[in-house]
C-alpha cells in the first residue's frame, strides 16, 4: 500500500526527483504530502474498515491513525483550529451529514461500512418485512434508539407501515404498536424485560452464550443485499482538491484495507486498532475471539463510493428526519462532489 513521506523525506525525493528527470529517468510522486496527514475513526465496526492500514502503519510513513470512542468523534471535524481537525474522518452518515452536509469544509468520498444492525432473540422465529407486523404488541430494546440504530429501525418499521412507539418512563405499553425501550448497549440483552433486541455486530453473534439468535437482518430487511450507508469517509477539501491524487491512493489504500480482513485474524485486527486508540489506557471494544469470517460479513464492511450511494444517503437521512427532524440535514450537492474519487 502507498504510504506518504514525511517533508524531510519529500524534499530529499524533490532533490532526487530532479536529477532524475535531467537524466529522463521517473521517480518519486509528484503529489508528495509535506506534512502529516491526520485519519480519525469510532471504535468498533467503522474501525475495521481502517484496520488493515493500521496493522502495516509505520513511524515514518506520514500519515497518523486515531481510534477515538464513538461520542467524541464529532470534535474531530469542529474544531475552530482547522488545522486541527482531522484530514479524513470516518463517521456514522447522519453525524457527517449535520455537521459537513454544506460541503465547504469536507467532502464525502463514499461508504466504508453498509450497517450492522440485527435483531436477536431467544425465538426462533425469523424476522422479514411480511412479518414485521408480528412485533406489534411486544417489547424490543433498541440500541442508541437516538441515535443510528435507533433512527434506523424506526424508518424501517415506517417504510413497512408497521406503528411504533417509544415506551416512557411512566412504562405505557401498547397493544396496536411496536414498544420500543432504549438500552445503552448489549450487556441488557437477558437483563432488560424485552421480546427481542436490535443490536450491532459483532455484539449481536456474542448473544448466542446467552441463548439468544439473530433473527433479523436490518439491512436486508431495509435494503436487500446492499445495506444502507452506515459509516461514510469524509476528506478535507484541501484533501480532494489540492492533493486528489493522493487522495485517490488513499482511497485505493482503504479499499486494499477491507480486502485484508478476509485473511487476518481477529488477534491481527484488535492488535492493529489498540495499537491506535487515541487513549491508550483503554482498549477496543472489539474481542478477537469474536471477528470470524462470518461476523465480518454481518459487520458490513464495504467501501461504496459517494457517487454510487449518494441516493441511498439521502433516502436514510429523509427517513431520520421524518423522525426527528434533529437528528440531521439533507446535504448539499457539494457534499457528494468528488466523484472523480471512485
Amino acid at each position: 500500500m502507498r504510504k506518504v513521506l514525511k517533508k524531510w523525506t519529500a524534499l530529499l525525493c524533490a532533490a532526487v526527483c530532479g536529477v532524475g528527470c535531467m537524466a529522463g529517468l521517473t521517480a518519486c510522486n509528484k503529489d508528495t504530502m509535506d506534512r502529516e496527514v491526520t485519519v480519525y475513526m469510532p471504535d468498533g465496526a467503522p474501525a475495521l474498515a481502517m484496520a488493515g492500514l493500521m496493522a502495516q502503519d509505520t513511524e515514518d510513513n506520514g500519515i497518523t491513525y486515531f481510534v477515538t470512542k464513538a461520542d467524541g468523534i464529532a470534535s474531530k471535524v469542529t474544531y475552530k483550529d482547522e488545522t486541527q481537525n482531522a484530514d479524513f474522518c470516518v463517521m456514522p452518515l447522519n453525524a457527517a451529514a449535520k455537521l459537513l452536509g454544506d460541503g465547504n469544509r469536507y467532502t464525502m468520498l463514499g461508504a466504508v461500512t453498509n450497517g450492522n444492525l440485527y435483531i436477536v432473540s431467544k425465538s426462533e422465529t425469523v424476522y422479514t418485512r411480511e412479518n414485521l407486523s408480528s412485533l406489534v404488541g411486544k417489547k424490543v430494546g433498541v440500541l442508541q434508539i437516538n441515535n443510528v440504530p435507533g433512527l434506523t429501525f424506526k424508518t424501517l418499521l415506517n417504510l413497512v407501515g408497521v406503528d411504533w412507539a417509544e415506551v416512557t418512563n411512566d412504562g405505557t405499553m401498547y397493544e396496536d404498536k411496536v414498544n420500543l425501550l432504549p438500552i445503552l448497549d448489549a450487556t441488557s440483552v437477558g437483563v432488560m424485560d424485552a421480546d427481542c433486541f436490535v443490536i450491532a455486530e459483532p455484539a449481536a453473534t456474542a448473544q448466542a452464550k446467552k441463548g439468544y439468535n439473530i433473527v433479523g437482518d436490518l439491512q436486508a430487511l431495509y435494503g436487500g443485499k446492499d445495506g444502507y450507508p452506515q459509516a461514510v469517509l469524509v476528506a478535507k477539501k484541501e484533501m480532494t482538491e489540492e492533493h486528489s491524487a493522493w487522495t485517490s491512493d488513499f482511497v485505493q489504500d482503504v479499499k486494499d484495507s477491507i480486502e485484508w480482513l478476509k485473511t487476518a485474524t481477529g488477534e491481527q485486527i484488535v492488535s492493529a486498532i489498540n495499537g491506535h486508540l487515541d487513549n491508550t489506557l483503554q482498549e477496543s471494544s472489539l474481542k478477537a475471539p469474536l471477528l470470524t469470517a462470518d461476523v465480518i460479513g454481518r459487520c458490513g464492511v464495504r467501501y461504496v463510493p459517494s457517487i454510487d450511494c449518494r441516493q441511498q444517503a439521502k433516502t436514510l437521512l429523509e427517513g431520520f428526519i421524518a423522525i426527528n427532524p434533529q437528528s440531521t440535514v439533507l446535504p448539499q450537492a457539494a457534499f457528494f462532489g468528488v466523484d472523480a474519487l471512485e
